[in-house]
């Protein structure tokens, strides 16, 4: 079968996506079926300098030459909705949980440079609660490859996995047993509408109290990458260049509420931490 291929040569739009996340029924994820063959192409994508400054400001990040090394993930959000919102797509995008990222910037991206952004559908692992499966976006500069990620979702049901779980596992991280408080900061009320307004990720659970209680949520959380830049910001001290970035996201942070980090000394291994409560929300390491 051929590949679903969507092509774009402007910053794609978000309502649609949306309409199709939120109502939208799908026919459920088949083990013996897989996924859908579905690519992506941004071409000659650019930063608008207005969202850019804006995601600087509310993050507290040093504006630099170079765009900061989550950002070409929020700048891929809107063409990552159209693909996992796609008819083909048997998954529904409200029921998955963003769980993992592998990011490796290979080269800086300057702010003004000009790229093309490619993402694929990868594979998936039947684990014993449900399903991993993978998602894959490049950013693509004069024929070079200088950012690459992989971002992995996990959806709960019964796919087989508990009979027939995969062999192959993705990265874990476990959390600093004795690690050094780092930053620490007050994440407010308005963030996750903020941010939404950003990145244009308006699920309800980081934009509503009652909708995300709906979702098992005590209330509405953070943005996590949201939450992870600002930590990169505060503990990592030489962020361009090549380095890579795995993170798990373990549990949520909640809007008005105290984040603190424990980092492992200056080896680029850190935990983020909601409130009082003693599990890290993010696991992350830097180098």
């Amino acid at each position: 079968m051929s590949a679903i291929k969507l092509s774009f040569n402007e910053k794609p739009g978000i309502a649609g996506p949306m309409f199709k996340a939120l109502f939208t029924s799908r026919k459920g994820f088949n083990a013996s079926v897989g996924l859908p063959a579905i690519e992506a192409r941004w071409q000659s994508a650019k930063a608008d300098p207005q969202a850019l400054d804006k995601y600087l400001t509310t993050l507290n990040i040093q504006p630099s030459n170079h765009l900061p090394v989550l950002y070409p993930h929020v700048m891929a959000g809107a063409m990552h909705m159209h693909m996992l919102t796609h008819k083909a797509f048997p998954i529904k995008l409200l029921g998955a949980l963003h769980l993992k990222n592998q990011i490796q910037q290979l080269k800086s991206i300057p702010v003004d440079s000009e790229f093309d952004i490619e993402s694929q559908l990868g594979g998936f692992r039947l684990v014993e609660k449900g399903v991993e499966f993978d998602f894959y976006t490049q950013v693509v500069s004069n024929g070079e490859t200088v950012w690459k990620e992989t971002s992995i979702y996990f959806m709960a049901g019964r796919f087989g996995g508990k009979e027939n779980p995969s062999k192959e596992t993705s990265f874990e991280l476990s959390s600093i047993s004795d690690g050094e408080q780092g930053a620490n900061w007050f994440v407010p009320a308005d963030r996750g509408k903020v941010y939404a307004k950003i990145t244009g990720d308006y699920n309800p659970i980081h934009t509503s109290k009652q909708l995300a209680k709906l979702f098992g949520f005590k209330r509405d959380i953070a943005h996590g990458f949201g939450v992870l830049a600002q930590a990169i910001e505060q503990t990592i001290e030489n962020r361009e260049g090549a380095l890579s970035v795995d993170v798990i996201f373990k549990g949520p942070v909640f809007l008005e509420s105290d984040v603190k980090v424990s980092k492992q000394g200056s080896t680029g291994r850190f935990d983020i931490y909601c409130g009082e409560n003693d599990r890290s929300s993010i696991c992350a390491e830097v180098k």
